[in-house]
């Protein structure tokens, strides 16, 4: 298991990655170049404080387990991506912790305990939810609802469809229109699962 520290040093990396390369992600937070590159590298650590104010810096926070953010709860993201043939029984590897703001989440009914957030693989519900975008799933509504958005499984896939009520069951449909509905009737209802639906979606610009 990664200790505090490899998970700051990890998420720093990633970061990185995005800034564009160590270097620049060390000129934004005023880290000198060989400082921050060995740090990031897996060399020796740095204080303390400088790792903490690197992370505030942008944006992070260190939350221990048994502290909570004052307004906040936190929403744990798992390893599961939706569209890659992924199970939420068989990947539930929490990757982190995500904070929300308590009474966004009362305005909009999520029931935060019970709730996950995945990454979504593939393109069919573009433009709305698109490739590699976090979803956040209400895992305490599994009654399907019809015309709102879900995370199902249907064979091996984990999936993110709109539903639509037909006679003898239901349409899982694609916001793409280059993607064609899936049709979930007769013996396919028994293996159809529902794993909650999908109440936000956040991407990285």
């Amino acid at each position: 298991m990664k200790t505090d520290y490899e998970k700051a040093i990890e998420w720093l990396n990633k970061k990185a990655e995005k800034a564009g390369g160590i270097t620049n992600l060390g000129k934004t937070v005023g880290a000198p170049a060989s400082t921050f590159f060995r740090v990031l590298k897996g060399g020796s650590p740095p204080g303390a404080d400088k790792l903490l104010d690197w992370i505030s810096q942008l944006g992070g926070k260190i939350v221990f387990p048994d502290e909570r953010m004052e307004g906040y709860t936190l929403i744990p993201k798992v390893v599961a991506q939706a569209g890659a043939g992924s199970s939420l029984i068989t990947s539930d590897e929490v990757l982190g912790m995500y904070a929300f703001r308590d009474d966004f989440l009362r305005r909009v009914g999520v029931h935060a305990k019970e709730s996950v957030m995945l990454d979504v693989i593939g393109h069919s519900m573009e433009p709305m939810i698109r490739h590699k975008d976090t979803i956040l799933v209400d895992q305490s509504v599994k009654e399907l609802r019809d015309g709102d958005i879900f995370l199902v499984g249907f064979g091996e896939e984990l999936l993110v469809k709109r539903v639509q009520r037909t006679p003898r069951g239901w349409l899982l449909k694609s916001e793409n229109r280059d993607f064609s509905d899936i049709v979930v009737e007769g013996p396919d209802l028994e293996t159809f699962r529902v794993y909650g639906r999908v109440r936000w979606f956040g991407r990285v610009v």
